[in-house]
């Protein structure tokens, strides 16, 4: 960086550019941040999946989460439900993913492993945070896994596979009988740390952060579209040219303009394509409940279809809904009439919209006085929820380095740095996504023979089980957890390597007793709770229906 950093400019709005702006301007209150988004540049507009770690942002920027659940329409989410991935029955509409055999589907759950040594705590004394870090022996993370031991007694044959879920996942009851994260608007129902995700409006959110917290927060808010780039003879940006407002400067530019990349595509910053993901493009539109006490489920959910998979992601006021295909298997044309078959006897909100990228990331993320964060930086397949969690990764390492240096003059070696750390998420992000594809036995179509081949190819089943084997897929680490591996490496029909697990013979007995405790108690458990409609009508909308909700979104359009 050239000078002190004193002025901050943002390109583009979105839930990334106005999280990025509420977020700067309060931790760093001196900064002088100008935010620029254009109203010819319409928002995707489907929905937005979420992950636990999303909570410290909404800390950070101090957003109330019943407040701005209300708002955006949202609901929590208790996982992701996958149906389709390991089996060849044709399943062309919703409803033949609603009612898949259980043998079909397998739910991911926010629960993570701890250390096998907690089957010896009596349950009245709890599990504490230190168990899910650090081994029985003390060392930093976790060898000795829990988890480990379901998975031996799934290999003797003493639990069925397909039941995996209901043993092993707090939250899975919850989820499969569409039952609320809360007894009321504050308690709990699953008592640990991040036990629930959202889903959220993706239009409706970054108004509210940007009325809520940013501008009063002093963001200056221009409302124009950029025409221009300038640099200095070094190649640092030193002016935005706008459309109608003149021109913007700034010591540091921050590009959150998605698959416009505005900034980030002048920078002269080699793009590095991705060769292991299937699929690049994208139909997508809001759709209307027929019965949302059974249609609203309070997780997302991915369903594998013939050239890539579709998701469904259900707000209180509408479901949005998307086919995510690879274009080289299946013509675009004949993707928008399966997608729009998918949801026969439905009412489509809007049209469906088509969507494309090219799947890589630019090698260098934070180049001279430019940062790029989110879909500015690459995109991969929006399956897992990926990019707010890689766009709040970024937010946090430039807030860290704003502070390490007090004269916020950022030395080339953090910016490599930033890079490093985004590059080491995203590549695992890559790898547990191409994993579903590459350990999926389907090979009813041309799609999945090319993807289940090229997983063999490249030892996937193998890389996955090693990465629920390494101690360190932690929570807070790690994107994706330990317990998530495992279950897509037995969803998926993959071996499981006995050998390697830790298992005392004399912790079988209690481990067989605390599976089928949490399995009976989480089954009660989930008879008491509230049905996430009634419960979000009741303690967020004040009575107001589905269709009222909705309704009053769409006259506000």
């Amino acid at each position: 960086m050239k000078s002190v950093i004193k002025d901050v400019a943002i390109v583009g709005g979105g839930a990334i550019g106005w999280v990025t702006a509420a977020a700067l301007k309060k931790k760093h209150p001196d900064l002088n941040i100008t935010l620029v988004e254009s109203d010819t540049i319409p928002p995707i507009g489907v929905g937005e999946s979420l992950v636990p770690p999303f909570k410290d942002l909404l800390d950070w920027i101090g957003l109330d989460e019943n407040e701005w659940l209300k708002a955006t329409h949202g609901i929590h989410k208790f996982g992701n439900h996958f149906v389709g991935w390991n089996t060849e029955k044709p399943m062309t509409r919703a409803a033949d993913h609603w009612n898949a055999d259980k043998k079909d589907y397998h739910f991911y759950t926010f629960s993570y492993t701890p250390r096998s040594d907690v089957l010896k705590k009596n349950y009245l004394n709890g599990i504490n945070s230190d168990d899910y870090y650090y081994d029985n022996n003390g060392s930093f993370g976790v060898d000795a896994k829990l988890h480990d031991y379901w998975l031996y007694m799934v290999n003797q044959g003493q639990f069925k596979t397909e039941d995996a879920d209901s043993y092993t996942a707090d939250s899975y009851y919850l989820a499969m009988t569409n039952k609320a994260a809360r007894w009321n608007s504050n308690d709990q129902i699953v008592d640990h740390d991040y036990p629930y995700a959202w889903h959220m409006d993706a239009e409706r959110f970054p108004k509210l952060v940007r009325d809520k917290i940013a501008i009063p927060l002093g963001v200056d808010w221009i409302n124009d579209h950029v025409v221009d780039i300038l640099k200095d003879p070094d190649g640092y940006v030193n002016k935005l040219i706008l459309e109608k407002r003149g021109e913007v400067t700034a010591d540091l530019f921050i590009d959150c303009s998605g698959f416009h990349r505005l900034i980030m595509k002048t920078m002269d910053v080699e793009w590095e394509s991705i060769t292991q993901q299937p699929t690049q493009s994208a139909w997508v539109a809001p759709i209307k409940y027929n019965d949302p006490h059974n249609e609203m489920k309070p997780y997302t959910q991915s369903y594998a279809v013939k050239s890539g998979w579709n998701f469904i992601i259900t707000l209180y006021s509408r479901m949005g809904s998307g086919y995510v295909f690879d274009s080289e298997s299946e013509d675009p044309d004949k993707a928008r009439e399966d997608f729009i078959k998918y949801w026969d006897g439905y009412e489509f909100i809007r049209d469906p919209r088509l969507i494309q990228w090219e799947q890589g990331c630019y090698k260098s993320l934070w180049e001279k006085n430019v940062v790029g964060i989110g879909m500015a930086q690459g995109f991969i397949d929006p399956m897992e929820a990926n990019i707010i969690f890689m766009a709040q990764t970024s937010l946090q390492l430039i807030d860290a380095a704003l502070r390490k240096y007090k004269q916020r003059v950022i030395p080339p070696i953090t910016k490599k740095s930033f890079t490093k750390e985004i590059h080491r998420v995203r590549d695992q992000i890559d790898d547990f996504i191409a994993f579903h594809y590459g350990l999926s036995k389907r090979r009813d179509t041309p799609f999945w023979q090319k993807w289940g081949e090229y997983g063999l190819q490249n030892n996937q089943p193998t890389r996955n089980w090693n990465e629920y084997k390494r101690s360190n897929n932690y929570l807070g680490r790690s994107f994706f957890i330990d317990t998530q591996y495992a279950d897509q490496q037995m969803y998926l029909d993959q071996e499981i390597d006995v050998s390697s697990l830790d298992i005392d013979p004399k912790l079988l007995p209690l481990a067989k007793i605390d599976y089928e405790y949490r399995r009976k108690k989480n089954q009660e458990i989930a008879k008491l709770a509230p049905n996430v409609y009634d419960w979000s009508r009741q303690y967020l909308h004040d009575g107001a229906t589905h269709q009222e909700i909705l309704e009053q979104a769409l006259a506000e359009r």
